[in-house]
């Protein structure tokens, strides 16, 4: 019996050289996916560039609040606000001194809002942990909360929404709005309506 290496060694080298072509397809993919997400990125920020600072600046140097494009499409200004409270799994993601930075501006926040009228807005949740040995005090605790109809699990945040509509609310009425406790942003924004 004779062995033709070249018979045996070529279909393994062809399946070889196919399974390199196809990995090297993903890897083409890959970079193009990448170069895409990078051009969109770069074309949002120029998006966001025109809609909230150029036409806005434009508009407002020349005293322009709406005007209507040929195509019938309504442009217009509208008001943006931004704000935000620090979340509860933020301020435990966070390091060293940031840590009790977010948590006491978290803790700022929610203070404003208690004297402001958006106490309303805050839910608090919490939770609770029995450590080893402590069975018998967490069934007992659970009994009890069941028996007042009281489930808990610790959190205590502000919907984003919320917050915001409350903030732009707040705002309109001439209250005193934090900035840097609520890392405020106002501005204007160009609104095309097409028709």
């Amino acid at each position: 019996m004779s062995i033709n290496l070249l018979e045996d060694v070529a279909p393994a080298s062809n399946e070889l050289g196919a399974i390199t072509e196809a990995t090297q397809r993903v890897l083409n993919f890959e970079k193009e996916i990448e170069d895409m997400k990078e051009q969109l990125k770069e074309k949002e920020q120029n998006l966001r560039k025109l809609t909230e600072q150029e036409i806005p600046d434009l508009m407002t140097e020349l005293n322009v609040k709406n005007f209507t494009l040929t195509d019938g499409s309504k442009v217009g200004l509208i008001t943006i606000v931004s704000a935000n409270i620090p979340s509860a799994g933020a301020i435990e993601r966070a390091r060293g001194d940031a840590k009790e930075e977010l948590y006491e501006r978290q803790q700022s926040c929610f203070e404003w809002l208690r004297k402001n009228g958006g106490a309303d807005l805050i839910k608090a949740n919490v939770e609770v942990q029995f450590g080893k040995g402590e069975d018998k005090s967490c069934t007992d605790f659970k009994k009890e909360l069941r028996e007042r109809k009281v489930f808990y699990h610790e959190s205590t945040g502000v919907h984003p929404q919320t917050l915001k509509a409350f903030i732009s609310e707040s705002l309109g009425n001439g209250k005193n709005v934090p900035p840097e406790i609520f890392k405020l942003y106002t501005g204007q924004k160009v609104q095309i309506r097409r028709p």
